[in-house]
């Protein structure tokens, strides 16, 4: 059994990952395949999921798959208001082992530390991709508010600066000069002059 899930809120479940990665994307059969196939390369044909973004997928790798659906309910954000999504805390571990550390309200660790024992295995390909365009989709934004910010100069009559100039474009260069960074916090912005 797959699950789906986007920020730990379930949007598929499938009995095979194919299923459960169609219902995520919102693809009919057809639809699905035809985009498989602009993935695909090589010889054997080798799908590459690397670039694939919004949601992971998870395998339930336990014997009674039906079981653990049904502790997902134990799981849910309990504290939720009446329009928030379901958040289920989907934990996994890719060797089925000790996977997450429990910590107290105060976010402190037990003495012995406690795990939680997982019974997903996920997709960190998949999860990485996801995490990544999270972070460059917050970079983008916080360049595009530097850029605006400036915008009423590069609008007006006056002529820019060289320093603004200078600036503005180094602004928009981020993507291409910094595109190694997988953090926000990783990005060094210019200074505005």
């Amino acid at each position: 059994m797959f699950i789906g899930h986007k920020a730990n809120t379930i949007i598929g479940i499938g009995e095979v990952e194919w299923m459960c990665r169609s219902t995520c994307k919102r693809l009919y059969t057809p639809e699905y395949w035809t985009w498989v196939a602009t993935i695909t390369s090589g010889d054997p044909p080798v799908v590459d999921y690397s670039g694939e973004t919004g949601y992971t997928i998870v395998e339930c790798t336990d014997e009674n798959v039906q079981e653990r659906l049904n502790q997902l309910g134990d799981y849910v954000n309990s504290n939720r208001l009446p329009d928030e999504a379901l958040v289920y805390n989907i934990k996994w571990s890719n060797s089925k082992v000790k996977c997450e550390e429990i910590k107290d309200i105060d976010g402190n660790s037990h003495d012995p530390k406690q795990y939680v024992q997982s019974h997903f295995k996920g997709n960190n390909t998949s999860k990485n991709a996801r995490l990544l365009a999270d972070e460059w989709t917050q970079i983008r934004t916080e360049r595009t508010r530097l850029i605006i910010e400036t915008d009423h100069l590069a609008l007006s009559d006056q002529t820019l600066s060289d320093a603004m100039t200078t600036y503005r474009q180094a602004l928009r260069d981020i993507p291409t000069a910094q595109g190694s960074v997988t953090k926000y916090s990783q990005i060094t912005w210019p200074t505005k002059p």
